[in-house]
């Protein structure tokens, strides 16, 4: 193989075994004419003196005979024997980049190294042990690194367990360092083969204010899918993390079995829990937003159903498509993306089809007309204008609920009762239809949040442009005078008992020695070295903040309160997250309270996420593997993510688990029971 001189770009093969009479030459490409040379200069300059040729090592500088008369055995004889620098391992080469500041880059090939990223692609693009066996996969290896010596799919199982096992111990050191409190999700799937699985997220906030997600457990869960089932599998994961003692709140689907859940979960931590069951108990709003929105459906499933058969009709065959796409250009209708049928189980794909079928109407009854097939009469168009605006808000609510890469505790309040606005403004409509629709969804609204969860309240009033005003704006245009009064007087005294619960955990904390507090008030280190007159002026100072602190009946939260809100309720840019942590100078308390309850998850999608990152994590590939094993590779796919920065925007991607696998699940859960 021809190569350059050193300081070119060039790759300088390993010493290879052979005998000096055979020995691997090098072609000077400056000189094609110019004799071949042994590959053994590469690694020593050639200089003259006064003696003639010289050789120097270029790792330990040794100078040697340059004259290769008698060959050039001698240089390769120092190499491998003598000189200690150079490494004679085949694993080690030397690569000449031109774009980097120094222009030699030593890359020493590591078959350990390679195995553990190889465990990382498997485990992070989802694929079978058994593709290290594939032909073309070991085709492709030798490509491009010859020495990795490859290996089977036991050993490649073992190596992603091992990685598992690794990444485990880093995020317990994380929980363990943590000094906020962890909100989880659960939730509860089947594999295609019928097994139960139980996945529980981690949710916290971290002291540089960064939200993270982290599924802690996927783990098989037999039948019956009971309450004690449940806890027993969420008690067990939350002791074996030892994060029993850091709970902030769980949230779960809305249904009787996990009401008992939480029931025996708040009993068994009760010494650590700090809410009561009522609060700490979050029941998942994009769940109950799927039951009102199901129970909407059933009422104009005619309508529904007799667009649904024109747009399956239309997209059965090419030749029916392009009828309508003909009428479609010849009406001069906007270009849009065509007909979409839905999947009926997934209320969000039931939108994307109305919202076309809608756009398209006029073209849809010419096309009826020509071919003499049903169209959607007047009145189940309009029906169909009806649910449609219904479930664009919910989609949109859907969506906000269901990040999870921003808080979306603070959201709560402004979502819930924007949906309740519109519920009651479209009440009063004289349109029997509509009336029947919205007064259904107000029956629901009413069930599951005419009594809001004070805890989510509470994190409202922790957005800086909402606070307490925006509470009492929403109360009033819900409740009669007293009945808001009561309520806002409520709300305060959980907000001032949460507060002080937290003042009393700081007092609680070790102090500073009187040296350190000297130290850093005064700045000046120890006291005892600073003249007697700077002594009384600093005692003094002290004092009198002392003294001012106590005469100071005003607390942190009550400057919280009193101070402006900020602008702009609906600035979608506004990171709260960035704002507590410029601010936590200001309000440590209320940063620390913050830090806690913005973790909180209003949607349990981010569990669920965990069959559904863009497509399904338990296939049927992983399906078939052992329960642990699944267990392994889908905690360590998450973990990973997080570090390969996969998910850009994991909103997005949630909208997708909200598509695919979500709703899907949730529609055969209504009247789940124990």
């Amino acid at each position: 193989m021809p190569h350059s001189k050193m300081g070119e770009n060039e790759i300088v093969e390993d010493l290879k075994d052979e005998d000096d009479g055979n020995e691997d030459t090098v072609e000077n490409d400056c000189d094609k004419n110019s004799r071949k040379r042994s590959w053994v200069w590469n690694h020593f300059i050639e200089e003259k003196n006064s003696e003639g040729s010289i050789a120097k090592c270029k790792y330990c500088k040794k100078v040697l005979s340059g004259s290769t008369k008698g060959g050039t055995s001698h240089l390769k004889r120092h190499l491998e024997k003598v000189c200690k620098k150079y490494q004679k391992n085949p694993t080690n080469q030397l690569l000449l980049l031109p774009s980097s500041k120094d222009p030699i880059k030593a890359f020493k090939f590591n078959q350990e190294e390679s195995r553990k990223i190889l465990a990382k692609f498997i485990i992070c693009a989802e694929l079978p042990f058994r593709i290290v066996e594939h032909t073309v996969f070991l085709d492709f290896m030798r490509s491009l690194q010859p020495l990795f010596k490859i290996m089977g799919r036991k050993i490649v199982k073992h190596d992603c367990m091992a990685l598992y096992q690794e990444e485990r111990k880093k995020l317990q050191d994380v929980f363990k360092n943590l000094s906020s409190r962890v909100s989880f999700t659960t939730d509860i799937w089947t594999s295609n083969q019928k097994i139960g699985y139980i996945s529980f997220t981690a949710h916290y906030i971290d002291s540089d204010f960064v939200l993270h997600k982290k599924i802690i457990s996927f783990k098989k869960l037999p039948y019956p899918h009971t309450s004690f089932a449940i806890e027993d599998a969420v008690r067990k994961c939350l002791v074996e993390w030892e994060l029993d003692c850091k709970i902030c709140a769980i949230t779960l689907d809305n249904c009787s079995t996990n009401d008992a859940v939480m029931r025996k979960l708040r009993d068994h931590f009760c010494y650590s829990m700090l809410f009561s069951e009522e609060y700490s108990h979050i029941r998942c709003c994009a769940h109950i937003l799927n039951i009102m929105v199901q129970d909407e459906m059933k009422i104009i499933h005619e309508a529904i159903e007799c667009i649904r058969e024109i747009a399956r009709y239309v997209s059965a065959s090419p030749s029916r498509m392009q009828a309508f796409n003909e009428i479609v250009q010849h009406m001069r209708l906007p270009a849009r993306k065509g007909l979409t049928l839905d999947v009926p189980t997934r209320w969000n794909s039931t939108y994307e089809m109305l919202h076309d079928a809608l756009g398209y109407k006029d073209a849809l009854i010419r096309y009826a007309t020509e071919h003499s097939c049903v169209c959607p009469t007047n009145d189940e168009r309009k029906k169909a204008s009806i649910i449609l605006k219904f479930l664009e808000a919910f989609l949109d609510s859907t969506k906000v609920f269901s990040g999870c890469k921003y808080p979306t505790s603070n959201l709560y309040l402004k979502e819930v009762w924007g949906i309740r606005a519109l519920l009651m403004d479209e009440s009063i409509d004289t349109d029997e239809t509509v009336k029947q629709l919205t007064n259904e969804m107000l029956k629901k609204f009413n069930k599951y949040w005419s009594q809001c969860n004070n805890l989510l309240v509470i994190v409202s009033i922790l957005d800086s442009r909402s606070k307490l005003i925006f509470v009492e704006f929403c109360y009033q245009k819900a409740f009669e005078l007293e009945e808001c009064k009561k309520k806002i007087d409520d709300i305060r005294a959980c907000l001032f008992k949460l507060y002080n619960e937290y003042v009393d955990a700081t007092r609680m904390q070790p102090s500073m020695s009187s040296s350190e507090r000297t130290s850093n008030f005064g700045g000046q280190g120890d006291i005892s070295s600073v003249s007697s007159k700077k002594k009384i002026g600093m005692n003094f100072a002290q004092f009198r903040s002392q003294s001012s602190s106590k005469r100071s009946k005003r607390s942190e939260l009550d400057s919280y309160l009193d101070d402006d809100v900020l602008p702009d309720l609906e600035n979608k840019e506004f990171d709260i997250l960035a704002w507590w942590k410029s601010n936590a100078t200001v309000y440590p308390i209320l940063s620390r309270i913050a830090r806690d309850v913005l973790a909180i998850p209003v949607s349990t999608v981010s569990s669920e996420s965990a069959f559904s990152t863009g497509g399904r994590v338990v296939d049927q590939y992983r399906s078939s593997l052992s329960p642990s094993t699944v267990k392994a590779l889908v905690c360590t796919q998450d973990w990973l993510r997080e570090q390969y920065d996969e998910v850009a925007n994991c909103s997005s991607s949630v909208t997708l688990n909200v598509d695919d696998d979500t709703l899907d699940s949730w529609s055969g859960q209504f009247g789940r029971t124990e």
